[in-house]
């Protein structure tokens, strides 16, 4: 559990409130961007549930910044590999490696943190970055068990960087967590390489490993948000 008032790099991690009251977890990348997943916002059928607030450094109902949800970006492949039944979401094969979007802000209150740094790089880049640490990579959010609070799980391992632009790693991840952030301490600073998009239910965990949206896929216009 990460104290209050957060610092760097944690103050750039809040929670992201849906216009539903759903909630998940999000990371400042710039000014006004943050990056989550992209079925936070897709979990109604045949609608797409707009943003509400993002509030970074959240903890106990307070917050270091916070910031209208005026915009949001994800890929249209997402969408189109998602099924409902009852209340429930299930992403296809076909759609998972697109479970990562941004969310355009703008600033209401608070005092605003700096942004955590984004991996820019190739996927040779990011491999070599990866085993330059030993694939040990960290994980933090706002999880379903204590939602209130931010939770970081410090070097976890990343088992797998996947063809399809998608990671397995075995950070302890639950529900509420979807969207947070997956970095590596590099020697340029904490830096985001991917989003928390599924786990395994907690009695499957020594099976399967969880599954995270690496930078590699956001979509292309993803450039222009973060150039502006």
């Amino acid at each position: 559990m990460i104290s209050a008032p957060y610092a760097a790099p944690y103050n750039a991690i809040g929670r992201l409130e849906v216009k539903s009251g759903g909630t998940c977890t999000a990371t400042l990348i710039a000014p006004d961007v943050a990056i989550t997943a992209a079925h936070c916002f897709l979990m109604q059928p045949r609608q797409i549930d707009a943003g509400r607030w993002f509030m970074a450094g959240f903890h106990n109902g307070q917050y270091q910044a916070r910031y209208q949800v005026v915009g949001q970006l994800f890929h249209p492949r997402f969408r189109q590999g998602l099924t409902y039944k009852g209340d429930d979401v299930y992403i296809a094969p076909s759609a998972a490696p697109y479970d990562i979007a941004l969310i355009k802000l703008k600033l209401k209150d608070g005092t605003p943190p700096s942004p955590m740094q984004l991996f820019q790089g190739k996927r040779q880049q990011l491999m070599r970055s990866i085993l330059q640490q030993n694939q040990q990579v960290n994980q933090g959010g706002f999880a379903e068990d204590h939602d209130t609070q931010l939770s970081v799980h410090r070097g976890c391992q990343l088992t797998q960087l996947r063809s399809n632009g998608t990671i397995f790693h075995r950070c302890d991840t639950l529900s509420g967590d979807s969207g947070s952030p997956i970095w590596l301490d590099l020697p340029s600073g904490p830096t985001l390489i991917a989003v928390q998009s599924s786990a395994p239910d907690w009695f499957n965990r020594a099976l399967a490993d969880n599954v995270g949206v690496t930078v590699l896929q956001l979509p292309a216009k993803a450039q222009r948000w973060l150039a502006h």
